[in-house]
């Protein structure tokens, strides 16, 4: 099983991304979520936050663990940059009664 990753954009749609976290999260049962810098993550941390209530709401019980990740990027030159992300590794199952 391959675990998606989001890359999450500071420019993103948090509805959107909260909305695809749920969706790979009810599939596969995790998901990773990355983002590089402040924008970004600050996307990310709304995006969860709504992604977790809907979950709870839907009696899922989660696991979420923040951890940072080297991230190859590509520069204007197409040489690979290498840049630390924050990766947010979420494990979701519903609750048994």
């Amino acid at each position: 099983m391959d675990i998606q990753v989001l890359k999450v954009s500071g420019n993103g749609n948090i509805n959107a991304i909260a909305d695809t976290i749920n969706k790979y999260v009810v599939e596969d049962g995790i998901v990773h979520i990355d983002a590089i810098g402040v924008k970004a993550t600050y996307t990310t941390v709304k995006a969860i936050i709504q992604a977790l209530e809907s979950l709870v709401n839907k009696g899922y019980r989660f696991n979420l663990r923040p951890y940072y990740i080297k991230v190859n990027t590509t520069g204007n030159d197409i040489q690979p940059i290498s840049k630390t992300a924050i990766r947010w590794t979420l494990i979701a199952k519903e609750k048994s009664i």
